[in-house]
């Protein structure tokens, strides 16, 4: 149910906001006039559905005037766009765009995570840019986005009015059709191409340079592999814990046959048939498998309602209905009447065929001896081995079907119960890895690149700071062979699917991340790279091999020599700042810095942020952020805790029910043996050996001739 309610609630709320096929950033921002019209002829191109000009960006924000260590992503557009395509819902009444210096905020979720509320005065710094002040006019409903706590920023929407005069748009959003022209296509290798064909032709009849086509997987929302993977382990849990209780059922009902077969041999011999005994319990095991079904209809749906809102937060969307869709309903009421009886025909025909001179030889051990009970027979014969266990395991096998499907039951479910614990236990290990590899207690980030000698002696001044290391961390767009313009996989928001080159530093403070191959280049060498997961993701390059890389929109040629895994330190691309500088002409430039400080508490580390943040403004550098590193631990927790979660609470409920399993079992060999256990204890088994009342005189047992003549009880 929830698998249902989900996709139906995912799939119309993220293509409620018409997201565009492909981005193509362009290196200079161009007037919203001057985009319009480029807009407007850029829809008129083969296979392109709409156009429309964008821009955004990352800044520091003041509430009220106290400053934030979270920043703001600001999403900008025309104020007379027809938001015909990437749009959003405005949860008070209204429409585009918000008046001048009014700004709309994320719902909630970023209200919450800025401490803010409607009417409020934000202080918003663009990156290079002067502090622009705007009212809080109201909220607005976006599920084309992560939500604000998971990814720690926040999400505001405004016009370039607001912006002042100067604000430019330097994104080119478009849709492309399928092949039959009506709608968008979710085939991202056509995006490429139609994408590829309108970059070719804005630089050639614009003169405009291009600096990256993103193209995400079509019609993806950013937080899709957490969704799989949620859905994937619901519907894979439910499945077998459905699995897995039928066929508990199937070993109860076995059992309780194995029991009745002399009453199936009284009816046969009155002139019952084989049919219409079948029929009769059949009729049973249907009686039971639809109260069973009734009795789950009503909390299933219950759950079902609390989970769809729990797992829709996790990627930000709001539903329109709880309620599952009415073949969810079918569906289960049709596996769970019909599941039963199919996994108990087969015991239920072999029993309903039982002969009368069968039924009434029947002692509730096997009419054959199988090879376990002769070798159990011979190793009776060994006097040192203990009766009593010889015993146990001849009730456990004595019943070979009752095994075999006792034994299924408890190992399918331990699978399932192990395979969930181990699956969940390593993406913490994954998680607690990722934390080890995070040594500094606070990361600035500068809006502008600044001299490194400048911001170090700025910062080793700050109080309660040990070491500091600096860093440059770009975002960059490699072009894979044959490429004319250079493709990534970035989503709308900028940060999902992006790829970073960063310089590592000469004298690090942590080891670095662990090569899957080749070597780190040294100090000196430039034109060298190592590429982490998420760089090759989309050229599909390897060590030896070159790449283009576009910084800053201009393209520079590397080789490879060594790959390596994601790691917490960085992502995307590693070079050396030589190599850096090779390429981008910028020498001696940091825009990120990581601080380790004396004390690895959380006040201590909120402090030196604020200090440094101070320290380096009055450097004259410009700071986009400087936080505490709890912040990205928050962001990491987000995007991994929902699925430790989910996958603890699909293996406990199998792991319950193959415990469930071995009880009924062990019960029904129990009751099967009640008779037996009155004959032990009539020759003075005591209650350890059997399980029930002791006798004092148990030296009969377990062989009556041990005896002496004085002490048997029959004497």
């Amino acid at each position: 149910m929830q698998w249902a309610a989900v996709r139906r609630e995912t799939g119309t709320g993220y293509l409620s906001t018409e997201p565009a096929s492909a981005t193509i950033k362009l290196a200079e921002g161009l007037d919203p006039g001057r985009m319009a019209a480029i807009a407007d002829q850029a829809a008129d191109r083969p296979q392109v559905l709409a156009a429309t000009g964008r821009t955004q960006f990352d800044g520091q924000v003041e509430v009220n005037g106290q400053p934030l260590a979270v920043p703001l992503q600001v999403f900008v557009a025309a104020p007379d766009e027809p938001m015909r395509m990437v749009r959003f819902d405005l949860r008070q009444p209204g429409a585009w765009p918000p008046a001048p210096g009014e700004i709309w905020l994320g719902d909630d979720d970023t209200l919450g995570l800025l401490g803010a509320a409607v009417g409020d005065t934000l202080t918003v710094t663009p990156p290079g840019g002067e502090p622009v002040r705007l009212r809080v006019a109201g909220t607005v409903y976006d599920p084309s986005l992560a939500p604000s706590r998971q990814e720690q920023r926040g999400h505001g929407y405004l016009s370039t009015v607001s912006l002042g005069a100067r604000s430019t748009l330097d994104q080119l959003k478009i849709q492309v059709a399928d092949p039959a022209g009506t709608e968008p296509s979710r085939d991202r290798d056509t995006v490429v191409r139609v994408a590829n064909d309108v970059a070719s032709w804005l630089r050639d009849a614009y003169g405009l340079t291009i600096t990256e086509i993103q193209v995400p997987k079509p019609y993806a929302h950013p937080h899709q592999w957490q969704f799989t993977v949620l859905l994937l382990s619901l519907l894979t849990g439910g499945a077998a814990t459905v699995l897995l209780a039928a066929v508990l059922a199937a070993t109860l009902l076995n059992t309780l046959l194995s029991q009745q077969i002399p009453q199936i041999g009284i009816l046969k011999a009155i002139g019952a048939r084989s049919g219409r005994i079948a029929r009769q319990y059949l009729r049973m095991i249907l009686l039971v498998a639809v109260a069973a079904t009734a009795l789950a209809l009503v909390p299933a749906a219950l759950i079902a309602r609390g989970g769809v809102r729990s797992l829709l937060g996790i990627v930000g969307i709001q539903p329109a209905s709880l309620a599952p869709p009415w073949w969810a309903y079918a569906i289960m009421v049709a596996v769970g009447i019909s599941l039963p009886p199919l996994l108990a025909l087969i015991p239920l025909v072999k029993a309903s065929r039982t002969t009368v001179r069968a039924a009434i030889d029947h002692s509730g051990a096997s009419g054959k001896a199988g090879a376990a009970a002769g070798l159990l027979t011979r190793l009776s014969r060994l006097r040192r081995l203990n009766r009593g266990l010889l015993m146990a395991v001849r009730n456990t096998v004595r019943r070979p079907a009752r095994f075999w499907l006792s034994v299924g039951l408890l190992g399918s479910a331990g699978m399932v119960f192990v395979a969930g614990m181990s699956v969940r236990s390593g993406a913490q290990a994954a998680e607690d890895a990722k934390a080890a590899q995070r040594y500094w207690d606070v990361e600035v980030r500068l809006a502008e690149s600044a001299r490194a000698d400048a911001v170090t002696a700025a910062l080793t001044r700050v109080p309660g700071v040990r070491d500091v290391e600096t860093w440059t961390r770009t975002q960059i767009s490699i072009a894979g062979p044959g490429q004319a313009f250079p493709v990534s996989r970035t989503y709308p928001d900028q940060g999902h699917g992006s790829v970073s080159i960063n310089t590592l530093p000469a004298d690090p403070i942590a080891a670095r991340p662990p090569l899957r191959d080749g070597r780190w280049p040294t100090s000196a060498e430039a034109g060298a790279v190592v590429l982490g997961q998420a760089a090759r993701i989309g050229p599909g390059v390897d060590v030896g091999d070159t790449v283009r890389l576009f910084i800053d929109g201009k393209a520079s040629t590397w080789r490879v020599v060594g790959t390596t895994d994601e790691g917490e330190s960085a992502s995307g691309a590693y070079t050396t700042a030589v190599g850096y500088a090779a390429a981008t002409g910028q020498s001696g430039q940091v825009n990120m810095v990581r601080l380790v400080t004396d004390r690895h508490d959380e006040q201590s580390r909120q402090a030196v942020a604020a200090t440094a943040d101070q320290a380096l403004t009055a450097a004259g550098a410009t700071v986009e952020v400087a936080a505490s590193v709890s912040r990205t631990e928050t962001a990491s927790t987000g995007h991994a805790g929902p699925v430790l979660t989910v996958l603890l609470a699909v293996a406990l409920p199998l792991g319950l029910l193959g415990g469930i399993g071995l009880a009924s079992t062990m019960g029904a060999n129990v009751l099967e043996r009640i008779r037996e256990f009155a004959v032990m204890h009539a020759i003075g088994a005591a209650r350890r050996r059997s399980g029930g009342s002791s006798s004092p005189k148990a030296s009969c047992w377990p062989s009556p001739a041990a005896c002496s003549p004085h002490s048997r009880p029959w004497d």
